[in-house]
């Protein structure tokens, strides 16, 4: 069973990548995009598919960060994709030491169960985390990020959310290093990872 999830995994990376090739040229949600301002960084805990999950327990390992939700059709995915690809061209030991965190900023709707199967289309290292909208707005203070929900009465969900896009990199001692735009190749992203990686070893 687990090569027919990861042949669906690589299908569903593969085709995302192929419809949305130049990202840089879609907007996000109903075309806007916030900009990070100020990230102070630092631990937090928000709830993961097996209970509560600290920035602290994951030391020792380089950690991607990006914000979205589910509902999302077209930055989220792809960014997801993207760093799908980077861990998928990873040795096993890189893989031990390296973890993605989407962090959702729509709660309400991306409940534990649906966040989870939305999970597992892509690579088992990205982890979702939510929490009440206090413990987001919390989180999200603490990283610099602004994000704001707009009514688009047109739209499936009848509203989109405008957010950063960036990928924030954390070293392997938690600490904010990097931002890097949502549409970085994979091969990029992944030596700039390796070299977080590399740098203490």
């Amino acid at each position: 069973m687990f090569w027919k999830k990861s042949l669906t995994r690589g299908l569903l990376v593969a085709a995302t990548l192929a419809l949305f090739p130049a990202a840089s040229a879609f907007a996000h949600g109903a075309g806007e995009t916030t900009a990070l301002t100020d990230v102070k960084g630092g631990d937090f805990t928000l709830q993961g598919p097996d209970g509560p999950l600290s920035l602290s327990d994951l030391q020792g390992k380089v950690v991607l960060i990006f914000f979205g939700y589910t509902s999302c059709a077209d930055v989220c995915p792809l960014t997801l994709a993207r760093i799908n690809a980077s861990f998928s061209a990873m040795t096993g030991d890189e893989l031990e030491r390296v973890r993605a965190l989407f962090i959702t900023l729509d709660p309400e709707r991306d409940t534990r169960e649906r966040l989870e199967k939305y999970m597992s289309y892509f690579h088992p290292n990205i982890i979702g985390l939510r929490d009440n909208v206090e413990g987001i707005n919390a989180m999200t203070s603490q990283y610099g990020v602004e994000y704001s929900r707009k009514v688009v009465p047109d739209s499936a969900v009848g509203y989109s959310i405008s957010h950063p896009t960036d990928i924030l990199l954390l070293d392997t001692r938690g600490r904010f290093v990097k931002a890097v735009p949502h549409n970085t190749k994979p091969g990029q992203l992944l030596s700039r990872i390796r070299g977080l990686l590399n740098a203490y070893d």
